[in-house]
């Protein structure tokens, strides 16, 4: 390698992997370790140290170290945020317990809803009123603001969240708040609404600032220790972090707003996947990110990742839209689904075989790790099927137990369902693949989407050992898994542009828009995210704006995205507005009002730096041959025969360009193995790709 190094980390719910790469050349090393759920700041650190060692890299030549983490989801999820308390306006005080006022399943009489971040004792009013224009009708005083801010500090909360009604229109009410609490109590996280999401609906945003002030103190504090441990370490360059929309900031802003960190990670693998479809000549693509923890899915349509502007978080349950919280931040968007490799498998009330959303993540781990691990899991399952090798379980790192699997699956599964242990080990893999199908289905036909039209990009440590699978049950020809799949979502992070998102709430018929007061917003906009982007070390001339606005026609409850062009705006732009919003309306619903006047709701502005350079290096393998490259065989479950059969199996860093395999076979790496467990022909391309096209 030569040249300034750039370093990926991400930390999963299971495993944390770190990939470094010389964009020069494209070359790339990688590692894998488990992660450590009580100090995850330090085992950063200390992979770090020893990928450095290990690899004879000087600190001083990294240039640039990015990462991604599941900390604040884990916080959402577990519950396990600061004490936090919420300041609103009268009346205005259970918004969070209200909510849409809608049941997401009418037909369940034990229906549950998700719980407020902020007990009610914690939630405080003040006296004041703007209307929804943003004009005052009661102007919040001194003495009322000073009197709520004392009795809210009383109450020894760690973070304070300030909602008030329309302040998206008039933030002067929110900012008296916040700098009355910072004159009390310097450096004190405190989220206003109308700078963490300034945009329309109350519940929605008054459930982000919440969220966002109850991961903060968390937050900063991780991201500090990330910071200095890596000034310790000695880079040479800078630590940035992954946003949920797939770009990335320095750790200071992402401090300031942790919320938009909810999906860091998995938007990293959606990034790699998108990079792995243009090297094989496929735009359009589903990525399929099975881990150890959880397996997610992405659609993207040439080229490009679906972003939505809108989250939920802490489902209470995973499938069913409505039941989580409501995070108004721009996502890369995607599936989730508990099926990973630790996922956990019981039999359910009815008899039936469950998998997940239960891990046993890192500690105690899959039976298999010998760590105290009890509950069957996928691993395990996959283990007596004879897809991985116990003895090179991360390059041999981690000894697989195969009779502690085969019991855990006797006692808990086989035994209860008169069984063999074969057939249970099926049962699981099966019941994972079919779970990950059916999601990625429902999501490509809510999209309007034919599946076939698709290819799967399969990483993760798990997604490989799946994914044949699952490409036969949507019907796809052509399954991808790129070198180093393992750590693929490591290697996204240094796909990702610097970049910030930004949105403002001006309610208006397209014909009576006010062109001064829409330019104003986009110029406050753009220096806003200009000043982010140059103080992370963005050229001034490097920097980039893209708009975009949510339009709808006039009565309608929901918005579609609409492209804005750049310039200021004037009455010339009406056309330009009404024919970009007709051509995206009429590409999702092939329809349009034309008698209806048209409206929008929200107008977003997206800065970005320059997209990083990565050469495309060709597969550095040393193989000359396929048979120089064949391990072994190993025996292992074939579905269509319903036995197990003697299967070869590859080593994937043998694997000369051109390679051809026949399936049934499997492919080892250090991180990830390929089970191609029927009828396919499997081919390395030149970036190192092995590419499956399904009989």
């Amino acid at each position: 390698m030569s040249g300034t190094y750039q370093v990926g980390i991400d930390i999963g719910g299971t495993f944390t992997d770190v990939v470094i790469l010389d964009p020069g050349s494209g070359r790339v090393v990688v590692g894998k370790r488990l992660t450590s759920s009580d100090s995850p700041a330090q085992a950063v650190i200390e992979v770090m140290r020893e990928m450095l060692e290990r690899d004879d890299i000087a600190a001083r030549e990294v240039g640039k170290a990015i990462h991604g983490t599941t900390l604040v989801t884990n916080l959402i999820i577990e519950r396990k945020g600061a004490t936090t308390g919420l300041l609103t306006t009268r009346g205005f005080r259970d918004a969070l317990e209200i909510g849409r006022e809608m049941r997401y399943d009418i037909y369940d009489i034990f229906l549950e809803l998700p719980k407020p971040m902020v007990r009610r004792s914690r939630r405080l009013e003040v006296t004041e009123r703007l209307d929804n224009h943003g004009r005052v009708l009661i102007p919040l005083t001194h003495e009322e603001a000073e009197r709520a801010v004392d009795q809210l500090l009383a109450l020894g909360v760690e973070s304070a969240a300030v909602c008030l009604l329309h302040s998206f229109r008039n933030p002067t009410h929110e900012r008296m708040l916040r700098d009355l609490i910072l004159a009390k109590r310097p450096g004190f996280p405190v989220s206003i609404s109308s700078e963490v999401v300034g945009e329309v609906r109350e519940y929605e945003r008054t459930s982000t600032t919440v969220a966002n002030a109850y991961t903060m103190p968390v937050g900063r504090r991780y991201l500090g220790e990330l910071d200095r441990g890596m000034a310790e370490l000695g880079l040479g360059g800078r630590l940035y972090i992954m946003l949920s929309t797939g770009g990335i900031t320095a750790p200071q802003t992402a401090a300031e707003h942790p919320i938009r960190l909810l999906e860091s990670g998995p938007a990293a693998g959606a990034l790699a996947a998108a990079w792995t479809g243009k090297q094989t000549q496929q735009p359009n693509v589903i990525s399929f990110d099975m881990g150890g923890t959880t397996a997610k899915t992405c659609i993207i349509e040439n080229g490009n990742p679906i972003r939505v502007n809108e989250f939920e978080a802490g489902r209470v349950y995973r499938f069913k839209k409505g039941s989580g919280l409501p995070i108004k931040i721009p996502v890369i968007e995607m599936i989730e689904i508990g099926a990973g490799g630790g996922s956990i498998a019981t039999i359910g009330p009815l008899g039936l075989l469950k998998v997940g959303p239960e891990s046993a993540g890192a500690d105690p781990g899959p039976a298999c790790y010998g760590r105290g691990g009890k509950g069957p899991t996928v691993t395990d399952a996959d283990l007596i099927l004879g897809y991985l090798n116990a003895n090179f379980f991360l390059g041999g790192e981690i000894k697989l137990d195969p009779e502690l699997a085969r019991a855990t699956l006797a006692n808990k599964l086989a035994r209860p369902l008169n069984l063999t242990v074969d057939r249970a080990a099926w049962g699981v893999h099966e019941v994972v693949n079919e779970n990950m199908a059916n999601a990625a289905r429902i999501h490509l036909v809510e999209k309007g989407l034919d599946p076939r039209r698709f290819s799967l990009v399969a990483f993760g440590g798990a997604g490989p050992v799946h994914a044949y699978q699952v490409a036969q049950k949507l019907r796809l020809e052509t399954v991808i898994v790129p070198p180093g799949a393992g750590v693929c979502s490591a290697f996204g992070f240094l796909l990702a542009p610097m970049a910030f998102d930004f949105s403002r709430s001006y309610i208006v018929r397209l014909e009576e828009v006010l062109w001064e007061r829409l330019n104003s917003i986009y110029t406050e906009m753009e220096a806003r995210g200009r000043q982010l982007l140059l103080d992370a070390g963005v050229a001034p001339e490097d920097v980039q704006f893209m708009r975009s606005a949510d339009m709808r026609y006039v009565g309608q409850g929901f918005e579609i995205g609409v492209s804005l062009p750049r310039g200021e705006f004037n009455r010339e732009s009406l056309e330009d507005f009404r024919c970009a919003f007709e051509k995206q309306y009429q590409s999702i619903y092939q329809r349009l009002c034309p008698e209806i006047p048209m409206e929008s709701v929200n107008w977003r502005l997206t800065a970005t730096g320059p997209r990083p350079e990565i050469g495309e290096a060709k597969w550095w393998s040393p193989g000359v041959s396929l048979a120089l490259a064949l391990k072994g065989e190993r025996r292992a479950y074939l579905p269509a025969e319903g036995t197990y059969a003697e299967v070869p199996v590859y080593d994937r860093y043998l694997l000369p360009v051109g390679a051809e395999i026949e399936g049934p076979a499997i492919v080892e790496e250090r991180e990830s193995t390929l089970v191609i467990n029927g009828p396919g022909q499997a081919q390395v391309d030149e970036f190192g790709n092995v590419v499956v096209r399904l009989e």
